[in-house]
């Protein structure tokens, strides 16, 4: 099945209350940022891996200028955590950011599928039990966690500024918002 018929099925299933398509996009925990993460928390839970989401996670979609504060926040990280940052964009989107940060990572990952999970974890010479993935998309990003069983953080967008191809995952992601709304409130803060 195609990455966006997947999350479409995923979609109309959470709609009609399936519990198994519920606790696909819901995240162990819900932040506004990735600044907001506690990430001693996450060392106390053996997670020694972290995958970033670009777009909107970690950066505007589309942006490719990365600030000194993210990169003095990367390095930050890298000394405690092992770093892959991921994306459904291309290339052109992921290699200079990839760069810029000096970390691993990889484009056109087409989550939820196997295969972004399988390149990130060997990239990061890891298993599931001691990785955590970071978005912000629960249709892409987190049922991309919650079905190879990593820990996942959902995030706020960075920007409300979105192109085509997450701007319809977007809306879709605001209306699953709203009806799990009570659900998902008790997810946030970590």
């Amino acid at each position: 099945m195609s990455k966006n018929k997947e999350m479409l099925n995923i979609f109309f299933k959470v709609l009609k209350n399936n519990k198994k398509a519920i606790n696909l996009v819901m995240p162990n925990h819900y932040v506004k940022s990735i600044y907001d993460i506690n990430y001693d928390e996450l060392l106390k839970k053996n997670i020694t891996n972290i995958i970033f989401d670009i777009d909107n996670t970690i950066l505007p979609v589309n942006d490719i200028n990365v600030s000194g504060e993210l990169i003095d926040f990367i390095n930050k990280l890298k000394n405690k955590f092992n770093i892959c940052i991921l994306s459904n964009n291309n290339e052109a989107r992921v290699n200079p950011v990839k760069e810029k940060l000096k970390v691993q990572g990889f484009a056109n990952a087409k989550k939820p599928s196997k295969y972004a999970y399988d390149k990130a974890l060997n990239l990061l010479n890891s298993s599931s039990d001691n990785t955590v993935m970071v978005g912000d998309q629960m249709l892409s990003d987190i049922v991309f966690a919650n079905k190879y069983k990593l820990y996942c953080i959902l995030v706020e967008p960075v920007k409300n500024k979105y192109d085509i191809k997450t701007g319809t995952s977007r809306v879709l992601q605001n209306i699953i918002m709203k009806k799990l709304k009570n659900k998902i409130e008790r997810y946030k803060y970590f």
